[in-house]
C-alpha cells in the first residue's frame, strides 16, 4: 500500500513525516536542510522507497488568510518539486503547526518533523472524513 508523505518548509530546514500504509496515522520521519542540492536526492530516495502516491505540503498563510512572502516562497519551492517528482502535491494549512509541536514533548531539535506530521495528520483526518 502506499503511503503519504509531509512537508513543513522552511527557509533552514525541511520537517518530514510519513503516513502509515492505510494513511490513517501520521508519523515525524526526519529533518533534511532546505538546501536544494541535499533536499532533492533525499526525497526522490524516500519517494521511491517508501512508496509514496502524494505529498502534502504545510502552506504558512497570514492569520487573515493573505498570502505572505513565506506563502509565495512554498509555492515556488512546490513548483520545482513538482517537477522533479511525479507525485501529486497537496496543501494543508500549516497555521500554527509548529508551535503546537513545540508544546507537546517532542525535543526541541525534532520540531520540523513534529510539524510535518501535524499537517499531514490534518490532511489524512479530513481526507479520511469525506471518504
Amino acid at each position: 500500500m502506499a503511503r503519504y508523505l509531509g512537508i513543513d518548509y522552511g527557509t533552514k530546514r525541511i520537517g518530514i513525516a510519513l503516513s502509515d500504509e492505510g494513511r490513517k496515522i501520521a508519523f515525524p520521519r526526519d529533518i533534511v536542510s532546505n538546501e536544494w542540492k541535499t533536499f532533492l536526492p533525499y526525497i526522490t530516495n524516500l519517494v521511491k522507497k517508501e512508496e509514496v502516491r502524494g505529498i502534502v505540503i504545510g502552506l504558512a498563510k497570514g492569520f487573515g488568510g493573505q498570502e505572505t512572502n513565506m506563502t509565495r516562497e512554498i509555492r515556488r519551492f512546490t513548483k520545482k518539486l513538482e517537477l522533479e517528482l511525479f507525485c501529486p502535491i497537496y496543501f494543508e494549512d500549516e497555521i500554527l503547526s509548529t508551535q503546537a509541536a513545540s508544546r507537546g514533548p517532542t525535543k526541541r531539535e525534532k520540531i520540523d518533523a513534529a510539524s510535518a506530521a501535524l499537517i499531514l495528520q490534518s490532511y489524512l483526518d479530513r481526507k479520511n472524513m469525506i471518504q
